[in-house]
């Protein structure tokens, strides 16, 4: 091969590897820049996740403690009934602008999920107020009530401890209000239990006599 054909081999060669070296570099940064994207989004998502299953966890624990009563004293209307006192709360993940698919599936799963299981409660409440209803009282009514949103509180606040995990985002210490929140709703969640066996024990001694 003459020197003329070698020069354009190699200019060829030079050419071919630039546009190959080019484009890969193109892709390399596009890839950093996506790489880049997404982790923001992901924060964002995190963010915007925390702050409202937080908020939702801190409204559980108040319904969790609405036993019927208002100053001691029964809140119904003719001072005897007890009656409910703090409004139930909603979570509506779908109104968040976000994108809930940057989340592993299992993540996204048990968030989008809490709507249909505080439906659940709200369905068992709505069977105890028309099957069960025991006035003045309502103990068993307020047992589900109560004992149900401790545990979609604490559902909420596990699961925004692990969004700060999957995102990096700073912990909460052990003295945090976070924390002090979980173990009350850990507390009326065996409290309750207590009781509900408590009673099933008399239920039982009572069908033996």
């Amino acid at each position: 091969m003459d020197s003329g054909n070698v020069s354009a081999v190699i200019s060829a060669v030079a050419g071919i590897s630039g546009v190959v070296l080019g484009n890969f570099l193109v892709a390399i940064r596009e890839y950093v820049t996506s790489r880049s994207k997404r982790k923001e989004d992901v924060a964002y998502l995190c963010i915007v996740a925390v702050s409202h299953l937080e908020s939702f966890a801190d409204a559980c624990a108040s319904v969790a403690s609405d036993g019927g009563t208002e100053s001691g004293r029964p809140a119904g209307a003719d001072g005897e009934e007890h009656a409910v006192t703090i409004p139930a709360p909603e979570f509506r993940p779908f109104d968040f602008s976000v994108d809930w698919k940057l989340l592993p599936k299992r993540l996204m799963f048990q968030i989008l999920c809490l709507p249909e299981r505080q439906r659940q409660l709200r369905d068992k409440l709505a069977q105890i107020s028309e099957y069960e209803w025991d006035p003045p009282y309502h103990t068993d009514y307020f047992w589900t009530r109560r004992d149900g949103y401790a545990e979609l509180g604490l559902t909420a606040s596990k699961l925004a401890e692990e969004l700060r995990n999957h995102a990096g985002m700073p912990h909460e210490d052990s003295s945090s209000n976070q924390s002090r929140r979980d173990d009350y709703l850990k507390n009326v969640v065996v409290s309750i239990g207590s009781k509900r066996e408590a009673y099933r024990q008399r239920q039982k001694v009572t069908a033996d006599l």
